[in-house]
């Protein structure tokens, strides 16, 4: 089995490149400096995007429905890396949320014995994935006190598909600087508008991640694979009222929330204003904004800190 403390997955580093891969398509979003058109961080830097489409069944179902990519996937890498004038040599990687598994545990004392925390979790994810237990693509990061011991949370997806998302790209010479879902990618964006205190909702495509954090650090990260509003809404409900002692989601409470394009979304304000609770703060552009360019952004900030 492949593991790997989260911290060490996600890394803080990245490339001023990046792409985001959905069912559909492949995005390329890069930030360069308007004089040299060299990659930059500056404020002054315009966002550069490419796209192309992927063809129907480029993906296919492996262990536990995980998508697996085929050689499409690698003609529209190479179609975007010569887009982008052939110096793309490293870029971070986004996939969406439902391309892999999250859970929490909580677990005896996991920084001491992380070898028990991976059993424990490899444990819990054959629930998910099937045995035999295929080898998985695994991350995790303590997350503060749990009712039981410290709360862990995880993610893992097979090998193979993990693999197969990135293999195509160190064929056309792109080195992946770091592979991480799509909600994780924008929560950079989310967290900042939030002052570290709060909640960001993302809900694109095929499912709807919540993430908590407290004094700017996870303390949960709840996704469900859904598109329905009121089944999404339930599920955000369910995770605030895990997190919080006062039961259900705080009205007053600090959020952000996006793509605003999205029907969960759209939904979650609504039920936001009935309740009182002030507008989530809007993550991932306006309404008719690529909610891509946002989570390429949000895995590029990462590369500033």
């Amino acid at each position: 089995m492949s593991t790997s403390v989260w911290t060490r997955l996600l890394r803080l580093k990245r490339p001023q490149h990046a792409f985001v891969l959905t069912e559909s398509r492949l995005v390329y979003v890069s930030r360069r400096d308007p004089s040299t058109g060299k990659p930059s961080t500056a404020e002054n830097a315009v966002v550069k995007t490419a796209s192309r489409p992927l063809p129907e069944g480029t993906f296919r179902p492996g262990k536990g429905n995980a998508p697996v990519a085929d050689g499409a996937l690698q003609n529209a890498i190479i179609a975007l890396v010569r887009e982008g004038g052939g110096k793309v040599h490293a870029a971070s990687l986004v996939v969406p949320d439902h391309f892999v598994e999250v859970l929490s545990v909580d677990v005896d004392d996991p920084d001491k014995r992380p070898k028990e925390a991976a059993e424990i979790l490899s444990w819990k994810f054959a629930k998910v994935f099937g045995e035999p237990l295929p080898p998985l693509r695994l991350g995790w990061q303590t997350a503060g006190p749990g009712v039981d011991g410290v709360r862990v949370l995880a993610v893992a997806t097979p090998e193979e598909a993990a693999a197969s998302w990135e293999a195509p790209f160190a064929a056309a010479g792109v080195r992946i600087g770091s592979l991480e879902t799509a909600s994780l990618a924008v929560s950079a964006l989310g967290l900042a508008a939030v002052s570290g205190n709060g909640f960001v909702v993302w809900a694109e495509g095929r499912s709807t991640t919540a993430l908590f954090f407290e004094n700017g650090s996870l303390r949960f990260m709840r996704t469900r694979p859904t598109a329905d509003p009121e089944d999404a809404l339930q599920e955000i409900r369910l995770a605030a009222s895990f997190v919080s002692k006062n039961g259900p989601i705080d009205v007053e409470g600090a959020c952000a929330a996006g793509p605003f394009s999205s029907p969960v979304v759209e939904r979650f304000r609504a039920f936001r204003a009935e309740a009182g609770g002030k507008e989530p703060v809007a993550i991932g552009g306006k309404a008719g904004d690529d909610p891509a360019v946002a989570v390429a952004l949000g895995a590029m900030a990462k590369a500033e800190g």
